[in-house]
């Protein structure tokens, strides 16, 4: 065998579980993120796997004292200004050293470098959700829909009331609990940030840094009665998101020199929720628009009737408590809100499904990839999704329609997925799978209290060519259940969905 190529992989695999280490001790020592240190641990075991009919001859070709690149460094390898910056060159480094293993190895064992291939991208997920932590300010700029929990405010039990603003769509939660003693308000952070990670949302602590830090949440927000936002800053650090009421033009100016993140704006309305003897109004909303160049919320009596009014301010994002967490169905007023703040469609869940599947549409695209509507597959890995778990893998498929995708129809078999879907036109069909499979996988493996994949790495697709095989695709997905034994009548399987405003959503 090639002495050159194994002394190449012997070295790029040093790097590679050099990387992998520094990747999994943040994820488990920083971060106290089980999933995503258990998802590490399973790539470094996998790799040793792979490669460990190799190393053991490997190692006999190193030459450290004799390699030439030992002494080649520059003035950036020797320096590293934050946590931040350790982990990002870890994890570029790794996917070098997987790259560089892989290309080599196809000279010698075309089957192993594919699956360090299969690594390699593993790793990438993992890479994207481990930065989205170091950088949770470059996120907020993407939240819409921000929902404060205050138990007061909910109809039932707080915490199954946050998640529902989460299924409906909910960008970033804010515990803000006045009133509880401090063993308590910890006690609910941390429940309230492992319920954000599971759903890969921010989560914030109103008026406490103490708390955000010991619970380990995105970030803290505080008011001008609060501890100042500069005295703030000093406790969390630059790796946590800080947030600051105002409620005039000065006082956001003063919040930008004070290192906020972003900046709540308001009261726009009048608010039960908070009541105020002012009121800033829309026309600051639209002062800030135009003169603060950082994120900015609007808050304070804001509801699905007057949030177009917000948004014609040229505001981005609402904050809302009794709007969302005040109804009796919060997933379903999150929806609607965050529709409104996207200028997406949402579909009214208390709406009755048809008994009968209509197919009347006759625009299908024909083998154009851009706009087309697919019939996709996937499987899982070993083992059978129960009813629960399909339940949470229909969820969270239903989430994405609208945002992502249009969804014509969804199955949820013990071992087997069908989808018929449309992707957005901002969103290409694989960058939609992974969501739909990382994401749900992820949140079955919560519900289990497990580790591991859930779906295997392939997945089938292909285009719907035309109405008559819409309508074969559909009828084979609603006899699916029956097929296997699992009901008689199809339409009363738990984890089957028809969206019967298909048409109407997607011409």
């Amino acid at each position: 065998m090639n002495g050159a190529v194994l002394r190449l992989i012997d070295a790029n695999a040093n790097r590679a579980r050099e990387g992998l280490r520094v990747a999994e001790d943040f994820a488990r020592f920083v971060l106290n993120d089980q999933s995503l240190s258990s998802a590490l641990k399973e790539i470094r075991h996998e790799f040793a796997t792979v490669l460990g009919p190799l190393l053991g001859e490997a190692i006999l070709h190193r030459d450290t004292p004799g390699d030439v690149g030992t002494s080649n460094k520059t003035q950036a390898e020797q320096r590293r200004e934050d946590v931040a910056d350790v982990v990002i060159a870890a994890g570029k480094r790794l996917g070098e050293a997987l790259r560089a293993i892989e290309e080599y190895l196809k000279t010698i064992a075309p089957a192993d470098a594919a699956r360090i291939e299969q690594l390699r991208y593993r790793f990438y997920d993992i890479e994207q959700r481990l930065a989205r932590t170091l950088c949770p300010a470059k996120r907020f700029a993407e939240v819409r829909l921000y929902v404060l929990i205050t138990e007061r405010c909910c109809r039932g039990d707080w915490f199954e009331a946050a998640e529902q603003a989460l299924l409906g769509g909910a960008d970033c939660l804010q515990l803000r609990e006045k009133e509880l003693e401090s063993g308590e308000l910890l006690r609910r952070a941390r429940r309230l940030v492992e319920l954000c990670r599971r759903y890969d949302t921010l989560c914030i602590i109103n008026d406490r840094p103490d708390i955000a830090i010991l619970a380990g949440a995105d970030g803290v927000h505080v008011g001008q009665g609060d501890l100042p936002a500069i005295e703030a800053r000093k406790l969390i650090g630059r790796e946590k998101i800080l947030g600051v009421s105002t409620h005039c033009i000065e006082q956001a100016k003063q919040a930008l020199l004070d290192g906020a993140d972003y900046i709540g704006i308001g009261p726009v309305f009048p608010s039960a929720t908070k009541p105020r003897d002012f009121v800033a109004g829309l026309e600051y909303a639209r002062q800030v628009a135009t003169e603060i160049q950082l994120p900015a919320v609007a808050i304070a009596g804001i509801t699905a009737a007057n949030v177009d009014e917000v948004i014609g301010t040229g505001v981005r994002a609402v904050a809302v408590t009794a709007a969302v967490m005040g109804s009796d169905d919060p997933r379903q007023a999150a929806a609607e809100l965050k529709a409104r703040l996207t200028g997406e469609r949402v579909e009214r869940a208390s709406a009755p499904v048809e008994r009968e599947v209509k197919t009347t549409q006759r625009r299908l695209p024909h083998w154009a990839r851009e706009g087309s509507t697919y019939f996709v597959t996937f499987r899982v890995m070993e083992g059978e999704l129960q009813p629960a778990d399909r339940k949470v893998v229909l969820d969270h498929v239903r989430h994405g329609a609208g945002k992502f995708y249009g969804l014509a129809a969804a199955v949820v078999m013990p071992d087997h997925v069908h989808l018929l879907l449309q992707p957005r036109r901002a969103f290409e069909l694989p960058r939609v799978m992974k969501g739909l499979k990382g994401v749900s996988a992820r949140l079955v493996n919560d519900r289990r209290g497990s580790h591991g994949m859930v779906w295997q790495d392939e997945s089938w697709d292909r285009i719907v060519r035309d109405q008559s095989e819409f309508d074969e695709k559909l009828e084979y997905m609603l006899n699916n259940p029956v097929k296997k034994g699992l009901v008689e009548d199809p339409w009363t399987y738990d984890a089957w969905y028809y969206n019967a405003e298909w048409e109407a959503e997607l011409l």
